[in-house]
């Protein structure tokens, strides 16, 4: 492969062979090319996209701690009245109240612990990392609720 670089328009391209002569898919114009038989780098640029899509906040990139506040905002809108959230970050004794008012009230409170779990999602995912981290993961309380 051989790369060209247009003198008109100043994009690169590439073609198979060795010519003198090319047109640039891009402007159209014709002219003697130089060359070089170097192919592009294409892990360094994956790794300059990949830094790019790091650089942004993800809400489901993993923090410190190795939790993900999308999850647990995805486990306590959806699952949240199990406690299921409470378990993933790591706050068992919050998870098994949860459970245990699920199971034992035949959901009649199951509801009431369902909408806090629902309010908990929603806080999950507009809280940035460092957020989320200090309230819910490394808090000292073994049942944060808001």
């Amino acid at each position: 492969m051989y790369i060209h670089q247009c003198p008109e328009c100043g994009k690169q391209y590439s073609t198979q062979d060795k010519v003198n002569r090319v047109k640039c898919p891009y402007c159209g114009a014709e002219t003697n090319v130089s060359y070089s038989e170097q192919e592009p780098n294409r892990w360094e640029q994956f790794n300059s996209q990949q830094r790019q899509y790091d650089s942004i906040d993800s809400v489901f990139n993993n923090g410190p701690s190795g939790k993900s506040r999308g999850i647990a905002g995805l486990l306590a809108i959806l699952m949240g009245g199990f406690g299921l959230h409470y378990f993933y970050i790591g706050k068992t004794n919050a998870g098994i109240l949860f459970l245990m008012v699920a199971i034992l009230s035949c959901g009649i409170l199951a509801t009431v612990t369902t909408i806090v779990a629902i309010i908990q999602g929603v806080l999950f995912f507009t809280s940035t990392q460092e957020e989320f981290e200090h309230k819910w993961v490394y808090s000292p309380s073994n049942f944060p609720l808001f």
